[in-house]
C-alpha cells in the first residue's frame, strides 16, 4: 500500500514536471511609464503597451497593513500552500455537486494571478489550466512577487489595473500612504469593479468597507 502510495505521487510530479516543460510559464505584463517628482509621487503617467493605467506596485509600496488586508481577505492560507488549496476545491467542488451551489474561496491568490494573465471563459478545463499556472508560478517566483503581481493586475474598473494605479488615480496617494480604511475600499472594489466606481458608487463603497 505505501510502495503504491510513492508511485502515485512520483508519477503526480512527474506529470506535473513534463506539463511545466511543454507549456512553459510566459509573463508578459506592460506597465505604465511614470513621471514622478523627487518625493516619488507621480505627476504624469503613460497607458502601458495594452492601453491600461496599470502603474507598477513595487514591493517596497506594500505596506505590512495592504499585505495582511489582502490575504485575510482573499487567501488566508498563502504563505502555506503551493499555489493551490485541495481543501478549499474540495469543499467548493462538493458545494457545486450536493448543493448546486457555486461557492468562492477555491481560488487561491495565486490562482487568480494565473487567471489574469490569462482571462478566459470560467469552465473546469480552464481552471484545470488555471491550477497549473499556479503551481508554475509557485515553483518560478517567491510569495512575495506572487502577491506584488496580483496587487498590479487587480481590477478596478475600466482600463485601470493595480493598487497603485487605484490609489493614485482616485485617492491621489502612492500605496504606502494609505490609511486602514483606503486599504480596506481598495480591498472589496476588485470583487466587483463594474458596480463599485470610485466616484460613482461611493457611498455603496463605504457600505461595503465598513461591513468588510
Amino acid at each position: 500500500g505505501f510502495v503504491y502510495l510513492i508511485s502515485i505521487v512520483v508519477g503526480i510530479i512527474f506529470l506535473l514536471v513534463v506539463l511545466h516543460l511543454s507549456f512553459p510559464l510566459k509573463l508578459n505584463v506592460s506597465y505604465s511609464t511614470l513621471v514622478t517628482d523627487y518625493k516619488g509621487k507621480v505627476v504624469h503617467a503613460y497607458l502601458s503597451k495594452d492601453d491600461k493605467w496599470r502603474m507598477k506596485t513595487e514591493l517596497n509600496e506594500i505596506s505590512d497593513q495592504l499585505k495582511k488586508a489582502i490575504i485575510a481577505k482573499e487567501d488566508r492560507y498563502f504563505y502555506y500552500h503551493f499555489g493551490v488549496n485541495p481543501f478549499a476545491i474540495v469543499r467548493a467542488l462538493g458545494s457545486n455537486i450536493f448543493k448546486n451551489k457555486r461557492v468562492s474561496g477555491a481560488s487561491t491568490i495565486t490562482m487568480q494571478v494565473a487567471r489574469m494573465l490569462n482571462r478566459k471563459e470560467r469552465t473546469y478545463v480552464a481552471k484545470l489550466k488555471e491550477m497549473l499556472r499556479a503551481m508554475q508560478l509557485e515553483w518560478t517566483m517567491s510569495k512575495e512577487e506572487i502577491l506584488q503581481l496580483y496587487l498590479n493586475l487587480l481590477p478596478y474598473g475600466g482600463n485601470i489595473e493595480g493598487v497603485k494605479s487605484a490609489a493614485v488615480l482616485y485617492l491621489d496617494k502612492n500605496p504606502q500612504q494609505l490609511s486602514i480604511a483606503e486599504i480596506a475600499a481598495l480591498s472589496i472594489i476588485p470583487n466587483r469593479p463594474t458596480s463599485l466606481r470610485p466616484g460613482k458608487d461611493d457611498p455603496l463603497i463605504i457600505k461595503e468597507r465598513n461591513k468588510w
